[in-house]
């Protein structure tokens, strides 16, 4: 039965990817295969029908998902495609347009405002070490009071980056004076009452965000956009915010949020 397929297949990719890509995958195969009886040998699948979907798909991100959930799937069936329907898809590729959405501008000035009318100590040091130090909410969320080394230049933050790395990165004592005594106040009383991380979960700052107008990740485009003009060195900025490629980092340099 084709529903006990795609449920395999489900179950296929949570294995292999986060749950949110992995139920876009899943929900744009099942677009894909409308119209189509196979059973669980995927004897009766008609590529030709895939890559006419395929081609009516208009913009390049809708299109490169469904192609990745279709060659997920070729890959958990062991489907072995011909070299002529990989080029095929490529040529389809080539059709697809970018689809760009007018941003609405964010004024940092606005955001920095909101933050520092927060009552609630901890949620304002969430938002304010973000903007500080250019952190991921997950990787903010994570750090426990035993990830953090207080010296009188500074308070290094010992994280789990993203790919699972260790990573380091400083408040400054003599850039944030302020942030770094309220950091320091924090730190001792989350030792002293036991808890496990010393900052909001990410869910929950980023509902708290939400409310307030902005989004946690509009932060980490803020400091690349502060260490950027303040520094006016490319190379500097991607080295903070741990990108691979400057291209990436153009992305935030370009982002919504205005300095």
């Amino acid at each position: 039965m084709i529903y006990d397929l795609l449920k395999a297949y489900r179950v296929y990719l949570v294995e292999k990817m986060q749950p949110a890509t992995a139920e876009t995958y899943y929900k744009k195969l099942c677009l894909l295969f409308e119209g189509q009886s196979i059973s669980d040998t995927v004897g009766k699948l008609d590529i030709d029908k895939i890559l006419e979907k395929l081609g009516k798909i208009k913009y390049k991100s809708n299109f490169s998902q469904a192609k990745n959930a279709f060659l997920h799937f070729c890959e958990f069936q062991n489907i072995r495609l011909s070299a002529q329907t990989l080029e095929h898809i490529r040529e389809l590729a080539t059709g697809a347009r970018k689809k760009y959405r007018k941003l609405k501008p964010i004024l940092y000035s606005e955001i920095d405002k909101k933050i520092k009318r927060i009552r609630d100590k901890r949620l304002k040091l969430s938002y304010q070490t973000m903007i500080a130090t250019g952190l991921r909410v997950a990787e903010l969320s994570d750090i426990a009071p035993d990830n953090c080394q207080v010296t009188n230049d500074g308070i290094a933050f010992i994280f789990t980056a993203r790919g699972g790395t260790k990573a380091v990165i400083t408040v400054s004592a003599t850039e944030h004076l302020k942030l770094y005594q309220d950091l320091q106040a924090l730190i001792e009383n989350t030792l002293e009452s036991n808890s496990k991380k010393l900052f909001y979960s990410a869910n929950f700052l980023q509902r708290k965000a939400k409310a307030l107008g902005f989004a946690c990740h509009d932060l980490r485009r803020a400091f690349a956009k502060l260490e950027h003009k303040k520094y006016r060195n490319k190379d500097h900025v991607m080295d903070k915010l741990r990108h691979k490629s400057i291209k990436a980092t153009n992305i935030y340099l370009r982002s919504k949020v205005k300095i």
